[in-house]
């Protein structure tokens, strides 16, 4: 089985910092994200998964949120069984992300909640999504892909914090150690980076990737992996 750990906005400087082994694998870098005008979540999702580049595309519409790829436009077409797991662009659930991104207006704008009820709706959706991931694992798939946003949406609020990030990093290493057991070949790959605004996070202009297993990759681009997925089939 090939397994795809997604990670949005997974800083590779935490990573090292924090020491996490599972989340290096055996292979580790960053992710060269130069062909895009900015680091945006939908667009870099989107483009990772049809191995092209997808930007001016999903910007020319009214929504980008509301972009979708068939199956066939994706790599999981080279695959006779797969699952995708909250993926931006393929199968995000858009009631929790509509969720989210309204509880970030009502922490920045109009000062209805606070940061521990933000962070409470964004984790109890990431315990759902691991159950769903490692159900996954269970079954007879060629490829499963499994997208986890917790490390992003936390840190808009809170990147800064370190021991706080700390936490959620630990959380994903976690996550891909025990996905190890199940998976024959695993990328985790995030779509950027985080940078720390005072106590709050934007985006970086780099990703993360690692790999369980031996290629040569120096600052390899999202669509890249394309065509690496489409190799180990």
């Amino acid at each position: 089985m090939i397994v795809i750990v997604g990670i949005d906005g997974l800083e590779y400087d935490y990573v090292k910092e924090f020491n996490l082994p599972n989340l290096m694998q055996r292979n580790h870098g960053t992710t060269d994200l130069s062909e895009f005008e900015e680091p945006r979540t939908m667009v870099i999702w989107s483009s990772f998964m049809a191995g092209k580049n997808l930007e001016k595309e999903i910007l020319s519409r009214k929504n980008l949120w509301e972009f979708r790829l068939k199956p066939e436009e994706t790599f999981f077409s080279k695959f006779n069984k797969h699952i995708a797991i909250d993926v931006p662009g393929y199968t995000q659930d858009m009631e929790q992300h509509n969720k989210e991104r309204q509880a970030m207006k009502d922490y920045f704008v109009d000062k209805k909640i606070s940061v521990e009820e933000y962070d409470e709706l964004v984790l109890r959706h990431h315990e759902k999504i691991k159950d769903r991931f490692f159900e996954s694992l269970e079954k007879d798939y060629d490829i499963v892909m499994g997208y986890f946003g917790a490390a992003d949406v936390i840190g808009h609020l809170s990147f800064g914090i370190k021991s706080k990030m700390k936490i959620i990093y630990k959380e994903m290493d976690e996550i891909v150690r025990k996905t190890s057991e199940k998976a024959d070949k695993m990328i985790v790959i995030s779509d950027h980076g985080m940078k720390a605004v005072g106590r709050f996070g934007d985006h970086s202009d780099h990703g993360f990737w690692s790999v369980n297993f031996d290629i040569k990759l120096e600052k390899p681009k999202p669509t890249e992996f394309y065509k690496i997925l489409a190799d180990l089939q």
